[in-house]
């Protein structure tokens, strides 16, 4: 896992999408081991990419979620289009 890198956070019932943007630690929330720093696709998260005023990473308000590496798949995950093919007959 490193930034830059497309990904879906797990498990599977969770369809939320992103580009992994931080990998480390966060002084500020408890509990050993790394953290990743996600700017998800669409509006669904906890933050900006920052945690109790300090920064992180830059991403729009609600988009940004820090979770523990094993919630997180790298892979070819590209954003989900939630209007599908009806917006081509519009």
């Amino acid at each position: 896992i490193e930034p830059g890198k497309r990904c879906h956070l797990l498990p599977g019932t969770d369809d939320r999408r992103g580009t992994v943007r931080f990998v480390g630690a966060i002084p500020q929330i408890p509990g050993l081991g790394p953290w990743v720093g996600i700017a998800l696709d669409e509006p669904s998260g906890k933050n900006d990419g920052s945690v109790k005023g300090e920064r992180y990473f830059e991403c729009a308000p609600n988009c940004g979620v820090f979770v523990r590496p094993e919630r997180v798949e790298v892979g070819d995950f590209p954003a989900l289009d939630d209007l599908g093919e009806e917006m081509e007959e519009i």
